[in-house]
């Protein structure tokens, strides 16, 4: 009896210490995911302000490419009105040259 009365106490204090094994286990196991969580909560944090940043670059730069849009058109009107103004001063310049060699002609007739 005195044999079963000790190896009923070691049991005993054997499921104690594994219960406060198992307590203390699950205590650090709470800690670790509640710090998991902390960090997975930041990691959160941080890709929803870089989405927000990210959407803001997007606007910034589809509004851009409307301004590029906006001056390619514009340089091409400029082109076109360049061109032609160079068309009709070279023809300004043909006809000036034409009246003088026409000048110069009648001149010569005269003579």
């Amino acid at each position: 009896m005195k044999k079963e009365k000790m190896t009923l106490e070691k049991l005993g204090g054997l499921i104690e210490k594994l219960a406060l094994f198992t307590m203390n286990g699950f205590e650090k196991m709470d800690k670790r995911f509640e710090q998991v969580e902390s960090e997975l909560s930041s990691v959160k944090q941080e890709v929803s302000s870089i989405d927000s940043e990210l959407s803001f670059v997007k606007q910034k730069v589809s509004s851009i490419e409307e301004e590029q849009k906006e001056t390619n058109r514009r340089l091409t009107s400029i082109g076109r009105k360049q061109t032609g103004t160079t068309l009709s001063l070279d023809e300004t310049v043909r006809r000036s040259e034409f009246d003088g060699i026409v000048h110069r002609v009648e001149a010569l007739e005269k003579k």
